[in-house]
C-alpha cells in the first residue's frame, strides 16, 4: 500500500525486492543500490522480474494457481518494473 509520504510505494518495492532478491538471486543485492539512481538497464529489470516470478511461483500462489494476497503484491512488483 502507498502511503502520503511514499506516494509512489517505493519504499514497499525495495522492502519486497530485497527480499526476494536475498533468496532467489543474491548475485542482484548490488543492482538494488541503483534503483532511484539511474534507470536500469533492460537485462537488469529482466532479471529482477525472474526474481520476483520464480518468488510468485514459491510463494505466492493459491492450490487453485490464482494469485493469494502477497502474489498480488509480487504482480504490481513485476508490473511496476518497467519504471525502474
Amino acid at each position: 500500500m502507498r502511503s502520503r509520504s511514499d506516494p509512489r510505494g517505493l519504499g514497499e518495492l525495495m522492502e519486497l525486492l530485497r527480499e526476494v532478491v536475498r533468496v532467489h538471486r543474491p548475485e542482484l543485492q548490488q543492482l538494488l543500490k541503483t534503483i532511484g539512481v539511474s534507470p536500469l538497464s533492460f537485462a537488469a529489470r529482466e532479471a529482477l522480474r525472474e526474481a520476483l516470478a520464480d518468488e510468485l511461483s514459491a510463494r505466492g500462489l493459491r492450490g487453485d494457481d490464482d494469485p493469494n494476497e502477497y502474489g498480488l503484491r509480487i504482480e504490481d512488483a513485476i508490473d511496476r518494473m518497467r519504471y525502474l
